[in-house]
């Protein structure tokens, strides 16, 4: 489990560190107070391969031709900047990210050096080129792990997008091997009280994810926005093993209803040994944190509330127990 994650000129944030984080973590506050860039740390520097995390980062935020230079602070890519992730003091994670080739007007390249352990018992270094609107090319890992035991890997969790690396179908596979998939569909009924089932059928020669109701079936992605997100975030939960895995703005297209659903789904997920890091504008999905956890599951939570000034990033740190007492308190942050 991740226990820390330390920021210097990432983004928007020039310095700024989240300590004693836990299993269940939630990150509130207003717009631009730094939630997304925490997220793309723990990311870049907490994936395996590094690489995967980098590209993702990179491309997950659209509008930007020249996406790669934004991971410096104020887009300033002759700088370097600096992430470093801890776990409960046994494992650590450096990863120095530069800017190469920054005279080249239709790309930029980024070399990203890792560092793993307090005596450096292994390293690796990334390099990749991102052209103009961000496609990746030239990827070159080198020593690309760290002892599994030690970094589990970190996985970002967006249910709202297509994800094609990790495709509809090959999360009900796996989740059907590990036996979860009862759990997805459980989920789904209680959105969809007509879901029997979920099921991997064709279009063509192409597999298709379908929601099998009583008397038919639909594919997922023609079920509207919010149970085809609902659908992604609880199969993607189901389907790992442990690490960490990061979510943004999980309440995003979800009915006040689901909201309850996801959060049940997420407290699922931690009691079976995954940490899970999200943001939120959502008062409600904090309150169903809340309302369905039980008092071992506070323990096992904890809000941050941030703000960014002048680069620096600033945190108030609140227990299971003391959100309850400080609600008006996030609520300001959240409305």
């Amino acid at each position: 489990m991740i226990g820390s994650v330390e920021i210097a000129r990432f983004r928007g944030i020039r310095e700024g560190k989240l300590s004693d984080l836990t299993p269940l973590v939630a990150l509130v506050g207003p717009n631009g107070c730094g939630k997304s860039s925490v997220l793309d740390a723990l990311l870049v520097a907490g994936s395996r391969p590094t690489s995967e995390g980098l590209i993702r980062a990179v491309q997950r935020h659209e509008g930007v031709k020249y996406g790669a230079r934004w991971l410096f602070c104020r887009g300033d890519a002759a700088q370097t900047c600096q992430l470093v992730l801890s776990t409960d003091g046994t494992g650590r994670r450096s990863c120095t990210l530069r800017g190469l080739n920054l005279s080249a007007p239709d790309k930029t390249s980024l070399k990203c050096e890792v560092v793993d352990g307090f005596e450096k018992q292994s390293s690796g270094t990334v390099h990749v080129t991102f052209r103009v609107g961000n496609d990746a090319v030239n990827v070159r890992e080198s020593k690309p792990g760290t002892p599994a035991e030690a970094f589990p890997g970190v996985r970002l969790i967006e249910g709202y997008r297509e994800d094609a690396s990790t495709p509809l179908h090959r999360l009900v596979t796996e989740t059907t091997e590990l036996g979860t998939i009862g759990d997805v569909v459980a989920i789904l009924s209680q959105v969809v009280p007509d879901a029997k089932d979920i099921r991997i059928l064709t279009e063509g020669n192409d597999p298709l994810v379908h929601v099998v109701l009583s008397d038919h079936s639909v594919p997922v992605a023609l079920t509207g926005d919010g149970v085809r997100s609902l659908v992604r975030l609880s199969l993607e939960l189901a389907a790992r093993r442990g690490g960490t895995v990061l979510m943004e703005e999980p309440e995003v297209h979800q009915h006040p209803g689901a909201i309850r659903r996801i959060a049940r789904t997420v407290l699922t997920a931690v009691r079976r040994g995954i940490q899970v890091i999200f943001t939120t504008h959502s008062l409600e999905l904090i309150d169903s944190f809340l309302a369905e956890s039980t008092p071992d599951d506070l323990g096992r939570i904890s809000l941050y509330r941030l703000q960014l000034e002048a680069g620096l990033l600033r945190s108030r740190r609140m227990s299971g127990s003391e959100i309850e007492f400080a609600r008006t308190q996030i609520e300001n942050d959240l409305r």
